[in-house]
């Protein structure tokens, strides 16, 4: 007999939303959302980020305005439209987290920002809120609108709220298991 999993069907449904009903998120929701991030794995259990939580209308148009190449208008206006808009920042990184990514040539803290913003996309989906990773942005001026730290590095947007459609938009097309995975016995 073969084991149902709930949490594969969620992924499999979840799809990037980039149209979003005008309602607000409730706060408990976003609060458990948050929580999600919060609960992530880490490296060395360093939690590399913070998450600043753009609700005001006017900061969110702005944000969708910070893209580079003046691409807001084609790309990602739907930012704006989002009733939130999180901007995830990995940093300061501490010294020892900073040479141990440096004699390995890998930065575990995009790995670590990447686990907590999908276990935020994940919870999203489960509670029936949408969503879009954003990584298409000018930092530079995404920093200087939110008054960012220096030390932290902004490494996406994740856009949320009710979706305004019930299916994605293009087909979601995936490679089978047997062209992605090679076992080694």
């Amino acid at each position: 007999m073969r084991k149902e999993s709930a949490l594969l069907k969620l992924i499999g449904e979840r799809f990037s939303v980039r149209r979003y009903l005008d309602r607000p998120l409730e706060p408990d929701l976003l609060e458990m959302i948050l929580e999600s991030a919060r609960l992530a794995p880490s490296a060395s259990n360093a939690q590399p980020w913070h998450f600043y939580v753009v609700k005001d209308p006017e900061k969110r148009q702005a944000l969708a305005g910070k893209m580079p190449l003046g691409s807001q208008v084609i790309a990602n206006s739907f930012i704006a439209q989002a009733p939130v808009v999180i901007v995830a920042t990995a940093g300061p990184i501490d010294l020892l987290h900073r040479i141990a990514s440096f004699i390995v040539n890998k930065r575990w803290y995009y790995i670590d920002l990447g686990i907590a913003l999908e276990h935020m996309v994940l919870t999203a989906w489960e509670l029936g809120i949408g969503s879009c990773w954003v990584g298409w942005f000018d930092e530079k001026r995404v920093k200087q609108l939110l008054a960012i730290p220096a030390g932290e590095e902004v490494v996406a947007l994740l856009t949320l709220g009710y979706a305004a459609e019930s299916r994605p938009p293009f087909p979601k097309n995936r490679k089978k298991i047997e062209e992605i995975v090679k076992v080694i016995d």
